[in-house]
């Protein structure tokens, strides 16, 4: 009997950090809301609970949170890489996906407001809360990004965001999104697995065209010996690198903790998207390369490499723990005092939500409706509709 009850506990660890997995990655994509996937899955109620005055309460949802936990760090560290992947080469089915996870919620939401008096006050509420979420990815100002030139004694590191010039110059350009002039290129690795990973500007670099955030078309490039320089198809580039907001010392880990904090406590209200709201600000970017080149560090032991990542990522993650926390705190009160709204608002956030991740998809240019095809339609349904079933049973099963 004994032996029953440890391998149920096993395997209820086990669901619960897979569940984990698709808050973490919901967290990086821009668009996605982290606390609807915390909806999708049954636990918010958990997640706001944290700060409760009660003791008991408190205790009990933090320790039913680790396995959930851990399954955010593994979805946020590791399976970020597949995401973005996945968003490169398949990113309508990946978004609709989605959409049926976020949107698969709702009736766990409704729920909580059948029978209750409809008011003209919380419609309004409710569609304040579309407004906002419509309006949100129209907030990015910040739409270009500021590139400094290679110096001759410096070398070209992976995951690092180039342009290259024909006509050399001496002072930073900006590029804006969408410049046909100016692309914006990733530094990879020509080798894969670790050896990629270890691998330097010497070993060969493949450089991959950038599209709001989606790589691809690679290119085959061989470094000059000065370093400031790239030659690509017989041509010469003059380099300039993407310059690093939040890597000058103590200001910039001040910097990262606000952005932290605001990041997290934009995530955990359901339907805003913590990603999206860095985005807007203009420090997606530098938060990503750090996390991920910090991770490159941690798997090839470059633990020199990793300090200077580290002197970001841990201010930020602390601005998140702080930003969970306070804001949590906030919601678990809207939802003690005044729950009725609270779940208008958050039902407004959902149903918009899944208009930013449309908005930032790459995939409706001018030339979609020509690409469709009856298999993409369908295949499209398909996804949209197993994200949906996914997050009703999930949510069914939590609450149960």
């Amino acid at each position: 009997m004994k032996d029953m009850e440890t391998s149920k506990k096993v395997l209820n660890w086990i669901v619960a950090i897979l569940k984990g997995t698709l808050v973490g990655l919901a967290i990086v994509i821009p668009g996605v809301s982290g606390g609807s996937m915390l909806l999708t899955i049954g636990v918010y109620e958990d997640a706001v609970s944290i700060t409760s005055r009660d003791k008991a309460v408190r205790t009990r949802a933090i320790k039913k949170l680790i396995p959930y936990a851990l399954g955010i760090v593994l979805g946020v560290a590791a399976l970020s890489f597949v995401v973005t992947w996945l968003l490169a080469n398949f990113e309508l089915y990946t978004i609709l996906l989605f959409c049926g996870l976020i949107l698969g919620a709702l009736p766990m939401l409704i729920k909580q407001i059948r029978g209750e008096r409809i008011r003209v006050s919380y419609l309004l509420i409710a569609l304040l809360m579309v407004l906002i979420m419509v309006g949100l990815p129209y907030l990015n100002n910040r739409t270009s990004e500021t590139f400094e030139p290679l110096e001759a004694s410096e070398q070209i590191r992976l995951n690092d965001r180039i342009v290259l010039v024909e006509n050399g110059k001496s002072e930073s350009i900006t590029v804006q999104k969408g410049d046909a002039s100016l692309s914006v290129l990733k530094v990879k690795s020509a080798k894969s697995g670790l050896a990629g990973l270890r691998a330097s500007v010497s070993d060969g670099v493949m450089l991959e065209r950038e599209a709001d955030d989606t790589f691809y078309n690679v290119l085959p490039v061989v470094p000059d010996a000065n370093g400031a320089t790239l030659t690509v198809d017989g041509k010469t580039y003059t380099v300039y690198r993407a310059v690093d907001t939040l890597s000058n010392g103590v200001p910039s880990a001040l910097l990262a903790a606000v952005l932290g904090f605001v990041a997290a406590g934009t995530m955990i209200v359901p339907g805003i998207s913590g990603s999206m709201v860095l985005l807007v600000l203009g420090y997606y970017n530098s938060v990503m390369t750090h996390l991920k080149s910090a991770i490159v560090s941690v798997f090839t032991l470059d633990f020199a490499g990793l300090l200077p990542h580290l002197l970001v990522l841990v201010p930020f993650a602390i601005g998140v723990v702080l930003g969970l926390l306070i804001v949590s705190k906030v919601i678990k009160w809207l939802l003690d005092r005044h729950p009725v709204p609270t779940y208008y608002a958050i039902i407004g956030l959902m149903l918009s939500s899944p208009y930013a991740i449309f908005q930032k998809a790459t995939v409706f240019d001018g030339n979609f409706l020509a690409s469709v095809h009856w298999y993409t339609v369908l295949i499209g349904a398909v996804c949209l509709a197993a994200g949906f079933l996914i997050a009703s049973r999930l949510s069914g099963d939590e609450k149960q």
